[in-house]
């Protein structure tokens, strides 16, 4: 697909045709990188959602481990306990408290003795079982744990094929995007300074359209900002340079999720890092109702999220070989969630 896009680049021949075509060309480039950074930055967000699996499963062994310890001290409480009396009841029998006075029989002082000590095996009986049902729970657990981190592992791993796959394609359709010079390179700029305009345009015309329509009917409550959304945003747009880099979370490197869980850490609130995590965690709003401090997803919110922050813009770190940016909200976004 690169290949068949390089022909045609070279020597272009001062026509309307030519420019139309070259025009064409840079915009199915500047666009392809734009989807492969958003293929990239889904498969980020789904291998931390992996890593959120794996550390809610070793919090359930370590219970069971604890469990099994609790279950052992008791264990060896009632064995050293039975070891003792046993021989109190055998040796010193007739200072035995469960044996009889000096007076009673032979025969009644072992049937007491007898008694005492099957007692006694009984109780250690009960500590061991109990023992042995949390020993099984436990090795049921690391188990499972087992299975589970396996599958977690192969998915990983796929995630990270899948990645390498979007970073190789990204990598040579941006090499052919440097190879543009002169009038492809302007071309270019104008491409996105119109789909920036349009951008605003779209945003600007819904919510002109949200605003008529709250005119006309009423909609259901909604929180106002909280408190910590201005000092959110002003911690996000001070990372306005940094670059993005997979699974990272600051404090000079970010995931698009990893940006967000960073700058609300900056005024005390803590979101998980995964953007679909923060998406149900947070409270969901019309994204006709976005105000600054505010996230907002893509259809799919495990794939991507981004931090509103006014005037129809967002600050998002997006993809490999980006910087943490401020831009318009294109129309691909269409969910968006308060923190409260």
């Amino acid at each position: 697909m690169v290949a068949s896009m390089t022909f045609g680049l070279v020597a272009p021949r001062a026509s309307a045709d030519q420019l139309s075509d070259l025009k064409a060309k840079a915009a199915a480039i500047a666009s392809r990188i734009d989807a492969l950074g958003r293929q990239e930055d889904a498969l980020s967000e789904q291998y931390d959602a992996a890593q959120l699996r794996i550390q809610s499963l070793q919090q359930q062994v370590n219970l069971a481990q604890q469990q099994v310890a609790a279950a052992e001290a008791s264990a060896n409480q009632a064995r050293q306990a039975l070891k003792a009396d046993v021989v109190a009841a055998y040796v010193h029998g007739g200072n035995n408290p469960m044996s009889g006075s000096g007076a009673m029989s032979t025969a009644n002082e072992s049937l007491l003795r007898a008694e005492y000590v099957n007692s006694l095996a009984a109780n250690q009986n009960d500590a061991i079982d109990k023992f042995r049902l949390a020993a099984v729970q436990e090795q049921a657990a690391k188990t499972a744990l087992q299975q589970q981190q396996a599958s977690v592992q192969a998915q990983m791993t796929l995630l990270s094929k899948d990645r390498s796959a979007v970073q190789q394609t990204a990598s040579q359709l941006t090499a052919l995007n440097s190879q543009v010079t002169g009038q492809i390179a302007t071309l270019v700029a104008q491409i996105q300074a119109a789909a920036a305009a349009r951008a605003r345009a779209e945003a600007l015309a819904r919510s002109q359209a949200a605003a008529r329509l709250a005119s006309f009917s009423s909609s259901r409550p909604i929180p106002a900002p909280g408190h910590g959304a201005s000092g959110a945003v002003a911690a996000a747009e001070s990372r306005v340079g940094d670059w993005y880099q997979w699974g990272a979370a600051g404090p000079n490197t970010f995931d698009c999720s990893g940006l967000v869980m960073w700058s609300y850490e900056q005024v005390g609130i803590s979101l998980p890092h995964n953007s679909g995590a923060q998406y149900n965690d947070t409270t969901h709003i019309p994204i006709s109702d976005v105000q600054p401090g505010d996230l907002v997803f893509p259809s799919d919110p495990g794939e991507h999220v981004a931090m509103y922050v006014g005037n129809g813009e967002i600050v998002e770190a997006s993809h490999t070989g980006t910087q943490v940016h401020i831009v318009p909200m294109g129309s691909w976004f269409v969910l968006a969630s308060r923190v409260g």
